[in-house]
């Protein structure tokens, strides 16, 4: 893109009049966790059920920032702060949860953007550390979240009962 085609994006956090376009993009990332092996049950109405499980804590223990291309919401960020259990040390971790950017607003490094806001407003709450969860095969996410430093920490798996292999009598 040359400077004359090239948009103007601009980041903000999350109001309420975002979450109508947050809810809309969060039904299209549960669709595209699905395609990329997914095996939890959808739940009727992802998209309302996703926004109840974090506008209450909104601007507290939660936060969102949206970008815009043009005026148009185009991207956003979900991250939450959570304590992980004494027996795990007791500390205050973040959580970068869910992202989305639509299609024609890739590759402008609006995830890379959206991320650092993230993880500069948990720095800014002195967290231990950041903490995220990847599908496996999702290797485009994985190369942002792999440039920025994130290491690997521990692999999670799910057994589903079709897939149950029984021991040899």
């Amino acid at each position: 893109m040359n400077k004359e085609t090239t948009p103007e994006i601009t980041y903000r956090l999350t109001v309420e009049e975002d979450l109508p376009i947050i809810k809309e993009m969060y039904v299209l990332l549960n669709d595209f966790f699905y395609t990329m092996g997914y095996q939890l049950p959808k739940p009727d109405d992802v998209g309302q059920a996703y926004l109840d499980s974090f506008q209450r804590t909104l601007g507290r223990f939660t936060n969102s920032w949206v970008a815009e291309m043009d005026g148009e919401v185009v991207g956003y960020i979900l991250c939450r702060v959570k304590k992980v259990p004494e027996y795990m040390g007791g500390v205050l971790v973040g959580e970068l949860s869910d992202m989305w950017i639509v299609p024609k607003a890739r590759r402008l490094k609006i995830g890379d953007t959206l991320v650092r806001t993230a993880i500069e407003w948990l720095r800014e709450l002195e967290v231990h550390s950041i903490e995220i969860q990847v599908l496996w095969n999702n290797m485009k996410s994985w190369g942002i979240f792999d440039k920025m430093g994130f290491k690997p920490e521990y692999r999670a798996a799910r057994l589903m009962w079709e897939d149950y292999i029984e021991a040899d009598a």
